[in-house]
């Protein structure tokens, strides 16, 4: 059969037509199953299981007291075992070394003295090792020394100050108050034990007349010593009420108050000073000179007295009361610790 040109060019037309229809068929489908393959989820693929590293822990101290270990974490490990905390180890108990018991040693009457060891043996022990060896035999103690006797250069003393308040006596009054911390300490080194008791007065139209601080041992004894001095602060000459129109003072009143204290039983040595500018009243006068005298009549009593220059005529009655008192009459040093050391010199001899 003869085919024309024409109808060639139609059949590769058509076949070229066929060709381009079929490979754009393949290529829709070639796109769908890519898009369907896409969108399909992968399948995990097993992997073998990481190893998780061993956990650093610190080393924990044997002492003091274990620390608590910390947590591990071991990150982008999954499912990995707990890993048990490590026990730090507790420190064992030491025990304490034993010492040795002194031996007994005998024990002599003795003065507690630092020179008279009482275990001579263990004074070279060292407590932080313990002894093994056997205890030595016993030692002899050391003989013990005699203890030192102070030596004084008074006997043991009672005073009792018999201190004018009136409006002349502030200076006296205010020394009084600043020394008698310094007037005890030296009479502790001068003497074994000194007692210190304290009247004052005013004059007799004045109220209180008088007023009184029992006599008390201040050796050995702060707190009597500091009640002392509280009862001084409270001495002032603008304590007493009422008018003092006149020299004379109730000196009498006090020196009754002042004899009659309650001493320290066996205490010879009893001194009453009297510190003042100024006299009795004319009519007692007689009476103080014979109290003075009743006073020291005892071994180891008298009267001194403290003259304090502000009126001439006070003088000639405070000599003739220290006489009287078998005492001293001392002029005013301006320091009590002063007066009352020349106070207490002995009584004149005649």
């Amino acid at each position: 059969m003869k085919i024309n040109l024409d109808d060639q060019e139609q059949i590769g037309i058509a076949a070229i037509d066929l060709f381009a229809s079929g490979m754009g068929a393949f290529i829709l489908i070639a796109i769908i199953f890519m898009v369907l393959f896409a969108a399909t989820p992968k399948q995990s693929q097993p992997t073998e299981p990481k190893d998780c590293p061993d956990p650093i822990v610190p080393d924990c101290p044997e002492c003091p007291p274990p620390i608590e270990c910390p947590e591990v974490t071991i990150p982008d490990c999954p499912e990995c075992p707990e890993i048990p905390e490590k026990e730090c180890p507790e420190c064992p108990e030491v025990p304490e070394p034993a010492i040795p018991d002194c031996p007994p040693v005998p024990e002599p009457d003795c003065p507690d003295t630092p020179d008279c060891p009482l275990c001579p043996i263990c004074e070279d022990v060292d407590a932080t090792v313990e002894s093994e060896e056997p205890a030595a035999a016993p030692v002899e103690r050391l003989a013990c020394p005699e203890p030192e006797h102070k030596v004084s250069l008074l006997p043991e003393t009672d005073i009792v100050f018999v201190l004018d308040t009136t409006n002349s006596m502030t200076l006296e009054i205010e020394a009084l108050k600043r020394e008698l911390y310094v007037v005890v300490d030296v009479l502790e080194r001068m003497m074994p034990s000194v007692g210190i008791g304290v009247v004052t007065f005013n004059d007799r139209m004045q109220r209180p007349v008088i007023r009184h601080h029992p006599l008390r041992q201040l050796t050995n004894n702060p707190d009597n010593l500091n009640d002392l001095q509280r009862f001084l602060r409270t001495i002032s000459i603008h304590n007493a009420r009422g008018r003092n129109p006149d020299i004379p003072e109730a000196i009498l009143t006090a020196l009754k108050q002042a004899v009659s204290t309650s001493f320290r039983p066996n205490i010879e040595n009893r001194i009453v000073i009297v510190i003042t500018d100024s006299f009795a009243y004319p009519e007692d006068q007689t009476a103080t000179y014979r109290l003075a005298r009743q006073f020291s009549q005892e071994k180891g009593h008298r009267v001194s007295v403290v003259f304090v220059r502000a009126y001439p005529e006070s003088e000639k009655y405070l000599q003739q009361l220290a006489d009287a008192g078998n005492g001293l009459l001392v002029a005013d040093r301006g320091s009590i610790l002063g007066n009352v050391l020349l106070g207490m010199l002995p009584e004149k001899q005649d």
